[in-house]
């Protein structure tokens, strides 16, 4: 409630020591600027940032200048013709070559004139070129693999030669040359190839040894047999029988049944 006191009344009671408070008189309030949106938008971004909270303001979005929506990532171009994947080394690298070893007979004591002829290509750590062939566990299994397809008894000739897989030295071509001159020599009826890296090799395929496996095979115009070397057969046994039905299949193509 307000009084409405002229002068001459407040007077009268200052006289009587009344004191009368009297509001003030209105303060002129400051003009309201327009402010422009992105001022607007400009300082709710840097509140939201200072505080760490980032909500999704309708606000923000109707005074926001419009962001144009991002663009996906572009995949990366393919390539029209991708290259196919093979088991050859990349072009520059270390080309591995094969080193053919001295030949020697085996069993030559007991064999028989007339019968079958026998070319026992296998699989060599570089190590074992200058042991003897029987030598160590692998020798042993090697020794009872061949008397068990009666080579001992039954061939008319044995020759044996270790293959050693090495790196390129510039012999590559040499190797080829001296196996077309071994199997010319030898003059084998069956040709039994011992390790998975040597059938690939001498049959310029990359199959496994599964597939080429159980199946009579051409090097040089001879038949050929491929199976597992001695020392993968000591890592796994369990393949022991397949080695078998390859020395039978072998045993047949000597016999000339296949």
């Amino acid at each position: 409630m307000s009084l409405n006191l002229d002068p001459r009344q407040r007077a009268m009671l200052r006289e009587m020591g009344v004191r009368v408070w009297q509001p003030l008189a209105p303060v002129a309030e400051a003009p309201v600027l327009p402010v422009a949106p992105e001022i607007i938008a400009a300082h709710a971004g840097t509140a939201s940032a200072s505080s760490g909270f980032n909500p999704n303001m309708q606000e923000r979005k109707v005074f926001a200048a419009p962001v144009a929506p991002a663009r996906p990532a572009s995949p990366p171009p393919v390539a029209a013709n991708p290259p196919a994947l093979s088991g050859a080394a990349p072009a520059g690298s270390a080309q591995p070559c094969w080193h053919v070893g001295a030949a020697q007979p085996l069993y030559a004591g007991s064999a028989q004139p007339g019968s079958a002829r026998w070319l026992v290509l296998a699989q060599t750590a570089p190590a074992a070129l200058q042991a003897p062939v029987f030598d160590g566990d692998a020798g042993r299994l090697l020794d009872n693999m061949l008397r068990a397809a009666r080579l001992n008894r039954d061939a008319g000739a044995v020759l044996f030669a270790p293959l050693v897989r090495q790196a390129a030295s510039g012999g590559m071509d040499e190797w080829p040359a001296a196996l077309s001159a071994l199997v010319e020599q030898a003059r084998p009826d069956v040709v039994l190839v011992m390790g998975r890296l040597a059938a690939q090799a001498l049959l310029q395929s990359a199959e496994p040894l599964g597939r080429l496996r159980g199946q009579v095979h051409a090097l040089h115009g001879r038949k050929t047999v491929v199976t597992y070397d001695a020392p993968y057969l000591l890592r796994c046994p369990q393949d022991k029988a397949k080695a078998w039905d390859d020395l039978c299949l072998a045993m047949r193509v000597a016999a000339g049944g296949a």
